[in-house]
């Protein structure tokens, strides 16, 4: 089992293979990708509080795994409900794609 200082190290990777593993695809850019990877919670948190407050929060109170869950979920209920969704023909930033899941509940 990996260290706390271990777990909030690799936040961005277990994140980001979390999610690819839910997904079957790569989520994001390439780019953004290898910039989430090395990011730690705190670190990704930041980076999302000024764009998405609310999964800004999210990350900081749970595991990389619980938030590419709730990532997932909302990108694919997204995408069932708009055959015209964007993010589900390109690699979009991780944040262009936070910010239109999370949006549409407010």
């Amino acid at each position: 089992m990996a260290s706390p200082v271990q777990q909030e190290q690799i936040y961005g990777a277990l994140f980001e293979n979390h999610l690819t593993t839910l997904g079957r695809q790569t989520p994001c850019s390439y780019k953004d990708l290898q910039q989430i990877k090395a990011m730690t919670q705190t670190d990704l948190a930041d980076r999302l509080k000024v764009e998405c407050r609310e999964f800004s929060q999210f990350v900081l109170c749970n595991t990389p795994e619980v938030a590419a869950e709730l990532f997932h979920q909302r990108r694919t209920e997204m995408a069932a409900a708009s055959a015209n969704f964007p993010a589900a023909r390109r690699a979009a930033t991780l944040i262009e794609l936070i910010v239109q899941l999370f949006a549409i509940t407010h």
